[in-house]
């Protein structure tokens, strides 16, 4: 299982706005991805403000576990693969012993799906993420700035920003949050 530390920076732009940073870049290549995200009955992952989800692409299935700790500077976030997109998967003892870290024992039920088609600009300090989601009837557009190292990550993604003349706002919830908001409209 592999751990990190996952810090980013995202927003929610509109498609306009999506477009034109699209063309700062040459021969972006949008892979589908679909994460199919997993909670307890009672919601327990998600009142630790974590999230857990199978993301499927390109026929691979990589679980994943994000949760929030008090000494971190962003999300601890567990992944390995998996067979298959299934609570069946989750099952497996690697996995079961780290939801049982978190204190997360009863049944997982899938709660969500959503759709995404992500091009990644790899630079030498993130990945830039321009992602296209659908859930429900629902369709946004996120520009996510990840990092790969310590780095004055803001600073960086601000210039790019500038560059189609927006400024950096914390406008968005998770892809889960959002996709569970559909769900209950």
């Amino acid at each position: 299982m592999n751990k990190h530390v996952e810090k980013e920076y995202k927003m929610l732009v509109s498609k306009e706005q999506f477009d034109k940073l699209c063309g700062l870049y040459e021969n972006l290549n949008f892979i589908t991805q679909t994460n199919t995200y997993y909670d307890t009955v009672n919601r327990d992952i998600q009142k630790q403000k974590g999230a857990m989800r199978i993301r499927e692409r390109n026929g691979r299935f990589l679980f994943t576990l994000k949760m929030r700790q008090e000494n971190l500077d962003g999300l601890c976030e567990c992944e390995c693969e998996v067979s298959e997109n299934s609570v069946h998967a989750l099952r497996s003892k690697e996995i079961v012993q780290l939801l049982q870290e978190y204190h997360i024992e009863a049944d997982i039920i899938p709660l969500t799906t959503l759709v995404t088609k992500r091009a990644i600009v790899e630079t030498e300090n993130a990945e830039l993420c321009f992602d296209i989601s659908t859930y429900g009837s629902h369709i946004d557009y996120e520009i996510e700035y990840e990092y790969k190292r310590p780095h004055d990550g803001l600073s960086v993604f601000q210039k790019l920003l500038d560059q189609v003349q927006l400024v950096y706002v914390k406008n968005c919830t998770s892809k889960i949050q959002r996709a569970l908001q559909a769900v209950e409209e």
